[in-house]
């Protein structure tokens, strides 16, 4: 399949698993910075059959992680810090796919609509969004997800 990102991609063209390439935050001026370091994730969009919505699942990880220590806080909290997680609805609105999260590893998120724009060439799908993350909230940036088939 060849989509380029002036064609707008629909639902058949975004369905089925994906890999994760690249999660980066960058800044106008073309500075990146990976978040979590050097990531490994994956993205499932499934069609709905008949009159059943469309869902989503993704979970993004940090591929090097610190040994887990179950007793301790610090460890605790250092792992759940090293990835997210959610699920839900999704919808595609030309090139704005909007994810309607009913749970989530990061609590806040559930009940939210995370949106994002979508590019689609060939085997690669990039998402975007200028919306905040939660690891860097002042903004200014906008989030890239690269994924591939």
């Amino acid at each position: 399949m060849d989509v380029s990102h002036s064609a707008t991609p629909s639902p058949h063209d975004l369905a089925g698993h994906w890999r994760l390439l690249r999660f980066v935050y960058r800044w106008p001026d073309g500075r990146e910075l990976a978040p979590l370091g050097d990531v490994d994730g994956q993205l499932c969009y499934l069609l709905g059959a008949d009159e059943a919505p469309e869902r989503m699942a993704v979970q993004v990880v940090a591929r090097q992680r610190p040994p887990f220590d179950m007793t301790s806080e610090a460890s605790l909290a250092a792992h759940f810090k090293s990835g997210f997680a959610y699920g839900g609805r999704w919808t595609l609105e030309e090139d704005r796919i909007h994810h309607d999260i009913d749970m989530a590893s990061l609590p806040f998120w559930e009940g939210s609509r995370l949106t994002r724009t979508v590019r689609l060439q060939d085997d690669r799908l990039t998402l975007t969004t200028d919306q905040p993350s939660p690891q860097l909230p002042e903004g200014g940036y906008v989030t890239v997800l690269e994924w591939r088939r």
